[in-house]
């Protein structure tokens, strides 16, 4: 217990409970590490204010305590909060009054903060309107920059050994988009963006008339956030709090295989039994596989798969949440789901991915029909639907519990309205994140700033794109990928990423040699599923 002397004791003061204390610290822009303690009395202050905050861990001094005296007796409500770490967003309020500060540098951070909250009012804005409320920056594009990059393992082994396929390696694209005012903007993008000489002299603040691709669309986030000098998320939470901790997934089960390698490293169940487990030791509590490789060439159905799930529950343990996406380039029919949507039901999975494709409206009945045999696992899928258009009919009709787009393949400004629609019917966002550190910079920022936010899908397959592109990545730790306030995306890339990953022409998919003729099998089921519904 913390008493003072003078003016009553701070047992007499209210605490503020965690959930509303998490609600103060973006507002006064505490400039500290989270957990520091503060004391002593500050100027920083609102004359007339109505609410004050004391930040103490200690006794506080009698000259602080006789200030809350006298604020409590002028009507001001005054609560305590402590520690620091407890105050991770903002308060909503304008009418806030800080005391228990030293001066100097925090102080006058704080005084900034307060000052400018009622400029910017970044969680004032339109649940359909992005660009309400930030205020519009002179900004002129000067130059665009496109540069492919590969990676391939040097011991030439696979990057995904999955279903009837391997893939050989991993192409990314890096855009850079230059403005007058020295700032660069960053992005995922295609090899391919076209002509973008009309872009030149253009304003990034326009970033929605422009009819942009995902790449530009995505570096223009980030050029409007350094303009504004705040992160992405804090620009897209137009009407709500962002959430700069966002949770990641495990995604990986592309590389275990029913075959012995012949390598000495574990085959079938045993090597998805140890990869999960990995997993778990490095503090993630969700884990999303794909079943396995080719499966007429090892006999798998879905009762043996069926068999496989179990084990990997008995495994894992009760706690852990798994996620089981469909066949590897390949697609299951409606019956084969339906046999292993009981398993997986009565095992607790959280989610099945998308298993039949996203193929139209012809689907939603079957897929109706698979959610009601698996009542306690949620229907995930959505990552080859390109638009807000194309998107609303699954969720009128409440297909998928959660939406997994991509700002790599959509860009943030689809993706918004994208998230938003979610959001008033119900669902969730956890963005479909494969390729690059890039697409995990720019869909962690999206979950973080959307009220449908849920969770970003983190690959753990063999990539040296995850870590390698940025001097400061992105690492989830303990299952969350906690965002910094920096401005726009906050990350900055290697000056050298085109000569440590350059780029190798080319495709990167190929039939599986173990057992070549496995490919076109199941393009050709796959094909037979998608007529089926069109």
């Amino acid at each position: 217990m913390l008493n003072g002397t003078a003016g009553g004791s701070v047992n007499q003061i209210e605490e503020l409970s965690s959930s509303a204390a998490a609600t103060v610290a973006s507002l006064i822009g505490i400039g500290c590490q989270s957990g520091d303690v503060v004391m002593g009395l500050s100027g920083v202050r609102r004359e007339g204010g109505e609410l004050a905050f004391v930040i103490a861990d200690a006794e506080v001094a009698s000259g602080t305590l006789a200030e809350m005296a006298r604020l409590r007796q002028s009507g001001t409500r005054v609560c305590r909060v402590s520690p620091l770490n407890l105050m991770t967003a903002s308060a909503g309020r304008s009418d806030v009054s800080v005391v228990g500060v030293k001066a100097g540098s925090l102080a006058d951070g704080i005084r900034a903060k307060l000052e400018s909250h009622g400029e910017r009012q970044p969680h004032n804005g339109s649940f359909t309107h992005l660009l309400d409320g930030i205020g519009r920056e002179e900004l002129k594009i000067t130059e665009i920059k496109v540069t492919p990059i590969s990676y391939k393992p040097e011991s030439g082994s696979y990057v995904h050994e999955c279903g009837p396929v391997v893939l050989t390696k991993c192409d990314e694209t890096v855009v850079e988009v230059f403005t007058d005012q020295g700032l660069v903007g960053i992005a995922p993008g295609a090899t391919r963006l076209g002509s973008h000489d009309h872009l030149i002299g253009r304003n990034p603040f326009d970033v929605e008339l422009m009819a942009l691709s995902p790449g530009l669309d995505i570096a223009c986030w980030d050029l409007i956030g350094k303009a504004k000098g705040v992160p992405v998320y804090e620009l897209l939470a137009t009407d709500t709090e962002p959430n700069p901790r966002v949770k990641a997934y495990a995604s990986g089960g592309v590389n275990w295989t029913f075959y012995d390698k012949g390598d000495g490293s574990a085959h079938g169940a045993e090597a998805l039994i140890e990869e999960a487990l990995r997993y778990k030791e490095m503090g993630f509590d969700t884990f999303k596989w794909r079943p396995g490789t080719d499966w007429e060439e090892a006999g798998i159905t879905p009762a043996s798969l069926g068999k496989i799930c179990r084990q990997l529950r008995e495994a894992v343990g009760p706690d852990f949440d798994l996620g089981l996406e469909k066949k590897g380039y390949d697609t299951w029919i409606l019956e084969e789901c339906l046999e292993i949507a009981l398993v997986i039901d009565e095992l607790g999975f959280l989610f099945f991915e998308q298993p039949m494709g996203d193929i139209g409206e012809a689907q939603f009945d079957d897929y109706l029909r698979l959610k009601e045999m698996m009542p306690r696992v949620m229907l995930w899928g959505g990552e080859s639907l390109r638009s807000a258009s194309e998107v609303r009919p699954w969720l009128v009709r409440g297909i998928y519990d959660a939406l997994q787009t991509d700002c790599h393949r959509l860009g943030v400004t689809e993706n918004w309205y994208i998230g938003r629609s979610a959001d008033y019917y119900g669902r969730k966002m956890v963005m479909h994140n494969w390729n690059s550190g890039l697409g995990t910079m720019c869909n962690t920022h999206y979950i973080a700033g959307v009220p449908s936010g849920h969770m970003v899908e983190f690959f753990l397959y063999p990539n040296e794109f995850r870590y390698g592109l940025f001097t400061e990545p992105m690492r989830p730790h303990d299952g969350y990928i906690t965002l910094s306030d920096k401005p726009g995306f906050g990350l900055e890339l290697v000056p050298d990423f085109a000569k440590r990953f350059p780029h190798a022409p080319g495709t990167n998919v190929f039939p599986n040699p173990r057992y070549p003729h496995a490919m076109d099998r199941a393009q050709s089921r796959s094909q037979a599923v998608v007529e089926q519904y069109t």
